[in-house]
């Protein structure tokens, strides 16, 4: 135990702290794009609206951090040719992903504060309620790293990552209802929608902040066996070792 929180800490540092030493507008950059929906949502919507951004603004940050994750851990493999030193070693590729993964939440735990904080504030939520929100957040922050490293072992070139990464936090952290309720949708747009662990995440965030827990837990077991399917799904199609670029 004490090995593998040493790998994962050391891979947090590398990834996380001293970057975010060395390039603090960085932080800004990570926020940017959450705080400008939770503006024009209280510009358009007013202040009746601004916890609704909140609640999409904390799963988009997750999402958008856990998918960009990609470039790193292929700048990691390609560039600095770290991952298959990494491989020669007996560290496993979840210590590996997950140490880096927590590098890329150093850079947004600024925004997920104020967030947070918006939350308690607009919603009056509970110690439990806090911490249910962290849970789900948690286990989207597990199910898109995971994502994110089936993805680098899947390419080949530093340069298709960049339109790769951008086109999956689109994907899956703007277009699921995470500032929209899905039955907006129509009925067979939302059988799309229900694939999308995000879809899931924001259902549950939302009854945690604004029902109390009524109705979720079918929506927590879902979203729970997602994360072991997605887990499942990379051991068995991904192999670092071989991934050699």
């Amino acid at each position: 135990m004490r090995e593998l929180l040493r790998s994962i800490s050391s891979m947090t540092i590398a990834n996380g702290v001293i970057p975010l030493w060395r390039r603090p507008m960085a932080l800004i950059a990570v926020i940017s794009t959450p705080f400008s929906f939770l503006f024009f949502i209280y510009l358009f919507g007013g202040p009746s609206k601004i916890l609704v951004g909140a609640v999409g603004g904390i799963l988009f940050t997750i999402v958008n951090a856990s998918t960009m994750l990609q470039t790193d851990l292929l700048f990691y493999k390609l560039d600095l040719k770290f991952q298959q030193i990494v491989a020669s070693t007996p560290v496993k590729p979840l210590v590996y992903t997950f140490g880096l993964a927590t590098g890329n939440i150093v850079f947004t735990l600024p925004g997920l504060a104020i967030f947070m904080g918006i939350i308690v504030y607009e919603a009056h939520v509970g110690v439990l309620q806090v911490l249910s929100i962290i849970g789900v957040l948690t286990v989207t922050w597990v199910i898109f790293s995971m994502f994110s490293f089936l993805v680098s072992t899947r390419v080949r070139e530093m340069r298709d990552i960049w339109p790769i990464s951008v086109m999956f936090s689109i994907i899956f952290g703007v277009v699921p209802p995470i500032y929209y309720s899905v039955s907006t949708l129509p009925v067979p747009m939302q059988y799309v929608a229900y694939v999308v662990p995000t879809t899931w995440a924001a259902i549950l965030l939302k009854g945690i902040v604004l029902q109390g827990f009524a109705g979720m837990a079918v929506p927590a077991v879902v979203f729970v066996l997602e994360m072991f399917g997605v887990l499942a799904f990379t051991s068995k199609f991904s192999d670092w070792r071989l991934n050699r670029s």
